[in-house]
């Protein structure tokens, strides 16, 4: 008679266990959704990073192409342009004017340098222009681009 006992309290003990297990073992799956879940998300994470230093490094080597076949279709397009004389000509005319100032009198001298001078003077866009417009003709976009950076810091 002693085994119905047994069994009656084998019974309520499962019963009790049944009653706690269930809602560890919900908890339990609900964590390892959610480390799954996480661990999901920080892959998608890794991989949009990976893809995006990918672009970026596809856009620099691009970019780097782009500027170089730029500046060489300019010193190409040189060749058949009369653009780059009348600018250097434009360009170098003050410095021929003031080397002509040596055999003139002294106020034309002085006049020749007030006016390079007054390049001080202009808009900083305005600059920035014609610095584009060099660059664009010489091919020297490389060269310009620190000066600009240069001049707009000041």
């Amino acid at each position: 008679m002693a085994w119905p006992w047994v069994k009656a309290i084998s019974k309520t003990i499962d019963g009790v266990f049944s009653l706690v297990k269930e809602p560890i073992k919900g908890w339990q799956e609900r964590k390892t959704i959610k480390v799954q879940a996480d661990t999901e998300v920080a892959k998608l994470h890794a991989k949009a990073s990976v893809a995006k230093a990918n672009a970026i490094v596809t856009m620099a080597q691009n970019g780097q192409v782009i500027e170089a076949d730029w500046d060489s279709k300019a010193q190409e397009q040189a060749k058949f342009s009369w653009k780059d004389e009348a600018l250097m000509l434009l360009l170098f005319s003050p410095v021929f004017f003031l080397f002509l100032s040596a055999f003139l009198p002294a106020e034309y001298q002085t006049k020749i340098i007030g006016a390079v001078n007054a390049l001080n003077e202009f808009p900083t866009w305005y600059v920035v222009m014609l610095l584009g417009i060099v660059a664009s003709v010489f091919g020297l976009r490389w060269l310009i681009g620190p000066l600009v950076r240069k001049m707009t810091n000041k």
